[in-house]
């Protein structure tokens, strides 16, 4: 499955914006066959998200539904380790991910893709449609992460697209939503060769959870981030 791209979509109770995400698929795979695979992650979803992917996957054809991969967390795992279980469970050349939320839309952005890239960043072109708080804070986190890593300016939460090959040798090791950076610090540690030029417009939801602003979640990140620091000394010294 040479130059063809597995696509990862974790999610949890995303009832009020997966439907988005049904229909952006079936309306770029009739623009466009680079995607050998989708393969959902439900972290174990007490909504109706669920009862929504099956009644996409009914109307699909023989020939795309074989395409469309369910997998279901014995427990809630959350966005990093569901994203490395999807990571480990694609067959294709090239992995991206993109969330249960519908806000990345395949048709916008996932168009004639140059592999000879090892890592792709698609960055957001503009935050104005999430809140405020969560515009401030993420400036705030990106410009610390400029401050403390010698990294090219990148939008480091937006969409990745990643050679499979290049997963394993990342090694990592993220418990937080701090994997995205991750992935993007790394690659640019080990001088992988990285496309930073395309660009997406986030699609406005419905609902904005707050989960990713939690205390427990910041924990997380500040303990992933620390990880990070120490491999990077370790690097240098």
């Amino acid at each position: 499955m040479k130059n063809r791209i597995s696509i990862v979509i974790p999610f949890f109770n995303e009832d009020k914006e997966i439907s988005k995400v049904f229909k952006d698929i079936v309306k770029f795979e009739k623009k466009s066959k680079i995607v050998n695979e989708y393969i959902f992650i439900d972290d174990c979803s007490t909504d109706k998200s669920l009862k929504l992917f099956n009644s996409f996957k009914k109307i699909l054809s023989p020939n795309f539904k074989r395409k469309v991969r369910l997998f279901k967390n014995k427990k809630n795992l959350g966005w990093s380790k569901s994203l490395l279980k999807g990571y480990s469970l694609a067959k294709s050349q090239y992995i991206l991910y993109i969330p249960g939320d519908g806000e990345a839309k395949l048709c916008e952005f996932l168009k004639k893709i140059n592999f000879q890239y090892d890592l792709v960043i698609f960055q957001r072109k503009s935050m104005n449609t999430r809140p405020v708080m969560r515009r401030i804070i993420s400036k705030i986190y990106k410009y610390i992460l400029y401050y403390i890593f010698p990294i090219e300016l990148s939008d480091l939460n937006g969409i990745i697209l990643i050679k499979k090959i290049k997963i394993k040798e990342l090694k990592l090791f993220s418990n937080s939503f701090f994997i995205s950076a991750e992935i993007i610090i790394k690659s640019f540690i080990k001088k992988y060769k990285i496309d930073t030029s395309r660009k997406f417009k986030l699609s406005k939801k419905k609902i904005y959870k707050s989960t990713s602003l939690s205390f427990v979640q910041l924990f997380y990140v500040l303990i992933d981030l620390l990880k990070l620091i120490s491999f990077r000394v370790k690097i240098i010294f």
